[in-house]
């Protein structure tokens, strides 16, 4: 395997890993203190590098060109039709600039907290606060999730570490039913398979297989 395909799987493993101990009882562990300063009652779990977008539309200009035409008729006739089709599609192109889409795409430090996901975007820290989550989407099976929140423009994380941050926020967010989110369901199918396969061979449980392609 290549290094991508070996941090995917890392990733893949360590986010069942922490499915099985959260959905036994178990409680996230806080990372040690860093540069990082985060509010007196806050307490740090994860620090990765992510995959990080924002769904949202903007504003786009376009220049109409219009020039003045004399001559014959057949001759001012083709050169407006031929302005109105460039004008038609600089119009068609400053709109499709302008629509909703993912945006802002870049990789990012990441940190997430028992309050908030602190994301180091261009130099500038950004908070997305977790009592703001209104929908937790996403598609871990392809190593991404999506946070829709109350007031601002969705976020979009992916990469190796994103399943293991999925499972966290679940369980930061939604309390332990998080667990039993749609978007979780592949990890719970690995963790449950994992622990059938141990239970059958009456030993530990090898790597987590991974979701399919």
């Amino acid at each position: 395997m290549d290094g991508r395909q070996v941090a995917l799987r890392a990733g893949w493993d360590s986010a069942c890993q922490l499915y099985g101990y959260l959905h036994g009882g178990g409680d996230l562990t806080a990372l040690p203190p860093g540069a990082v300063r985060l509010n007196p009652d806050e307490v740090a779990y994860g620090d990765a590098l992510l995959g990080y977008a924002r769904f949202y539309g903007t504003t786009a200009t376009y220049r109409q060109s219009s020039t003045f035409l004399f001559g014959s008729a057949t001759f001012v006739a083709a050169g407006l039709a031929a302005n109105a089709i460039a004008n038609s599609s600089a119009r068609q192109r400053a709109q499709a600039q302008a629509a909703h889409q993912w945006r802002d795409q870049a990789t990012v430090r990441t940190i997430l907290t028992n309050q908030r996901l602190l994301c180091d975007y261009r130099g500038q820290w950004l908070s997305f606060w977790h009592q703001g989550v209104v929908e937790f989407q996403g598609d871990v099976a392809q190593w991404l999730f999506v946070l829709r929140y109350e007031v601002g423009d969705p976020v979009m994380l992916h990469g190796p570490a994103a399943p293991w941050f999925a499972v966290s926020i679940a369980r930061l967010v939604y309390g332990p039913a998080g667990l039993h989110l749609p978007a979780l369901a592949p990890l719970a199918h690995a963790v449950l398979e994992a622990t059938r396969h141990q239970r059958m061979l009456g030993g530990p449980p090898g790597p987590q297989a991974l979701p399919p392609a």
